[in-house]
């Protein structure tokens, strides 16, 4: 095998990202896909295929694939990666009682969305926002959204220290099929801007992003 599943793994999360970025992505999507012959290049499209047909489940969709197969065949639970089991995060949305048009809900430990995909149960017209220090989670949990037609936003980066990588958007269009956009940390509405004094910043807990989202 010329890559490993790791890297075929995360390949795959990338091109899925930028393909569905609308064009805005085209130059990283060549920049990955070209490590790869034509064969198995048609084995990421049929495996992107698979996965809208999987995660369908009985028809309502919002189930979790990718944080499925990524524990049993990527990650083996390396780094304590255990995502919470479906049924838990279904009754912890439910303890946490209705949730209503336009509500922003936030996951700061996010995995592979599962948690937001539970809350979308509940009501899919929320707006969904998750973070995770894990790059490949965090495009898990961006697919998992743009599959479902669901809005917000996914940042890679530290909940805890407030160090970000990258984030992304899921924007509705015109014609209502989502888009994906690439923002920075300014854009960003997980990334806690601490205020700052003319002699030094003040010291806020980046806990302060649970609380008061």
């Amino acid at each position: 095998m010329r890559h490993g599943p790791h890297r075929i793994f995360s390949d795959f999360l990338t091109l899925v990202v930028c393909a569905f970025s609308l064009g805005k992505e085209e130059e990283k999507y060549l920049s990955v896909i070209q490590k790869y012959n034509k064969q198995e290049a048609n084995l990421f499209a049929e495996a992107l295929a698979k996965l809208v047909i999987e995660m369908t489940g009985d028809g309502a969709g919002l189930v979790d694939v990718l944080g499925s197969f990524f524990q049993e065949y990527i990650s083996f639970g390396r780094n304590g990666q255990f995502f919470s089991p479906q049924h838990i995060c279904d009754m912890m949305t439910c303890m946490a009682g209705p949730v209503k048009q336009g509500n922003r809900i936030l996951d700061p430990a996010c995995g592979s969305g599962r948690m937001l995909l539970a809350a979308a149960k509940n009501n899919r017209n929320a707006l969904f926002y998750g973070a995770d220090i894990d790059e490949n989670c965090a495009k898990m949990t961006v697919i998992n959204l743009y599959l479902n037609c669901l809005y917000g936003e996914v940042a890679w980066m530290d909940s805890l220290s407030n160090k970000f990588y990258g984030a992304w958007e899921i924007l509705p269009t015109i014609k209502g099929i989502p888009r994906i956009q690439q923002i920075s940390k300014h854009q960003s509405c997980i990334y806690l801007r601490l205020p700052e004094t003319k002699k030094k910043i003040i010291p806020v807990p980046s806990q302060q992003v649970l609380f008061e989202f």
